[in-house]
């Protein structure tokens, strides 16, 4: 019984995951988008997180640091690397 309930739970994080990677990835093509243009005007890294209000920051943190989108984190940058060699 209790196996049932984890792999049900597993496979619903899959596939919460599975929907939330077309945001993540379009996150993850802004962010790669603006740092180019950063770079482009000399900007390094750091000073264009630094830029950044306290709203972007936050959302920044939260699409990259919350545990629930850790798969579609991992998901998003394979299917970034392999769009964009």
């Amino acid at each position: 019984m209790e196996f049932t309930i984890f792999l049900a739970v597993i496979g619903l994080y899959v596939l919460i995951s599975l929907l939330i990677v077309p945001m993540q990835y379009r996150f993850l093509i802004a962010l790669k988008a603006e740092e180019e243009k950063n770079r482009l005007i000399g900007k390094k890294q750091g000073e264009m997180y630094d830029a950044m209000n306290a709203g972007e920051l936050s959302l920044h943190g939260n699409m990259q640091g919350n545990p629930l989108f850790f798969l579609a984190n991992v998901l998003a940058s394979v299917l970034y690397r392999l769009k964009h060699r």
